[in-house]
């Protein structure tokens, strides 16, 4: 099975719901990292961070060195931008280096109109 997360805005009361029809339904709808505000989502997952995780989906299972060389970025800069992704879990440490656990990351949020 595919293993998929999706990052996203969503309200806590939204992702509880999301929850229930998931508990409900018993059938795998993909992991979910979850975001009550887009601006903490969009400073959490800076266009250098969403880099470093294409660069270790593409590569695999680098050392935080070597994930360095390939950004060509030095290794303290990479390690600070490492460390909240292994927090949310994007980035898993193993054997043989630092991972992206995941098959296919997804982001989404939606900006809705004020109703009227």
């Amino acid at each position: 099975m595919k293993r998929v997360v999706t990052v996203k805005v969503e309200s806590l009361e939204a992702g509880l719901e999301s929850f229930r029809r998931a508990w409900k339904g018993r059938r795998y709808q993909g992991e979910f990292v979850t975001f009550e505000r887009l601006s903490d989502m969009a400073r959490t997952l800076t266009p250098v961070r969403f880099e470093l995780l294409r660069v270790l989906q593409t590569q695999g299972p680098l050392s935080l060195r070597a994930l360095a060389r390939a950004l060509q970025r030095d290794v303290k800069s990479v390690h600070r931008d490492v460390k909240p992704l292994v927090e949310l879990g994007l980035i898993e440490s193993g054997e043989q280096g630092l991972f992206v656990p995941y098959d296919e990351i997804r982001a989404e949020f939606t900006m809705r109109r004020k109703a009227a």
